[in-house]
């Protein structure tokens, strides 16, 4: 029975190149072999996908595909086959690694790579102080090391080490799946290549044990809440000569109960009184430094703003620092003491006054 290759794959007849890429694709992530381990009729589904994904993928066989109106016939022999396979090519394993890079990675790597070891990530707690200033804080964490027992090996000292016999040594196996063979590590020997018949009983055949480490660590100042750290080389050890990770550090800054910060300027709001919004003079700013003092000009209106050019954020960069911003609010009494009503009553008549005399 002749197969309808753009019904399988679920798109029209006049599908571009594209639309049948993304309908291949979203297939065969549902219904690839890793995904349905021991499901026959998953394989059965994704090799016809296959089939039709390798006509309609090119465009000679597609044209050909059409002008019958059926699957072109079967090759044979060697030829055949090892033409089928050329046909497919680099466009194959794009694919491939589009839809598992870590098979992909595995079968195009060579046997027993050198893999980097895991970051570490903390978080390390500073307050709004230390931040802006700067400070050198010690960041404990723990991390795998070699264990000292068998050095890293897994294998009890003294035991019988010998080649892995499901891999030759290679640290690989090669595992069909469907049309093609995909590498990965080996089981057996976890990619290392040897096996031993007693594990070591220190770090249970692991060949690592975890370990304490402390680092230091210097926050630059100015530094915002959720800058990150880089300490190289701290993190997880590689594994067969790979590189170790690195320690990631994520600063979290504590709020200020008076200040604000919106990049790197600083902001802030003062209560005054209403004489002295009136009669103007000085009021303590807190600031980044401790308090500063502000003279208000006579006059100052509710809301007004002041800028204290440098009191704000040093730039991480070494850049110009940011300012200050303080918003002026005022204050007024209540009314229910009789000693405010009657200075009150007497400042309006003095304005009153005061507004009859002017031109």
């Amino acid at each position: 029975m002749e197969q309808d290759y753009y019904l399988i794959l679920g798109v029209d007849a006049k599908a571009g190149a594209r639309e049948i890429k993304r309908a291949w694709l979203k297939l065969a992530r549902r219904e690839h072999p890793d995904v349905n381990p021991g499901d026959r009729e998953a394989a059965a589904r994704y090799s016809l996908m296959h089939e039709a994904w390798r006509v309609l993928s090119q465009r000679a066989l597609r044209e050909e595909y059409d002008h019958r109106g059926r699957r072109s016939a079967p090759a044979t022999g060697k030829s055949a086959a090892a033409g089928a396979v050329g046909d497919v090519g680099g466009r194959w394993e794009q694919v491939i690694r589009e839809l598992f890079p870590e098979s992909a990675a595995a079968a195009t790597e060579p046997a027993m790579a050198p893999v980097r070891g895991e970051d570490i990530h903390q978080v390390l707690d500073v307050s709004f102080e230390e931040a802006l200033r700067g400070v050198a804080r010690e960041c404990h964490y723990r991390r795998e090391g070699a264990c000292a027992e068998c050095r890293g090996r897994r294998w009890a000292p003294g035991s019988p080490i010998e080649t892995c016999r499901s891999c030759r040594g290679r640290g690989v196996v090669e595992v069909p799946h469907g049309p093609w063979t995909v590498r990965k590590l080996c089981p057996t020997c976890d990619g290392e290549g040897e096996s031993g018949e007693e594990p070591c009983r220190v770090c249970r055949g692991r060949g690592h044990i975890p370990v304490a480490e402390k680092r230091a660590v210097r926050v630059a100042a100015g530094s915002p809440s959720g800058s990150r750290i880089v300490v190289a080389a701290a993190g997880q050890p590689g594994r067969r000569g790979g590189e170790p990770g690195d320690l990631v550090v994520t600063l979290k800054v504590q709020p200020h109960p008076l200040l604000e910060r919106r990049g790197q300027n600083l902001y802030v709001s003062i209560p005054v009184t209403l004489s002295q919004a009136v009669l103007g003079g000085p009021v303590p700013v807190p600031t980044a430094e401790g308090r500063k003092t502000l003279r208000l000009p006579p006059g100052t209106q509710g809301g007004q703003v002041f800028i204290l050019r440098g009191k704000g954020v040093p730039s991480p960069g070494g850049g110009a620092r940011g300012d200050l911003h303080v918003t002026v609010t005022v204050a007024l009494p209540s009314g229910d003491d009789p000693r405010v009503r009657r200075a009150m009553q007497e400042l309006e008549k003095a304005l009153a006054a005061a507004a009859r005399v002017m031109p």
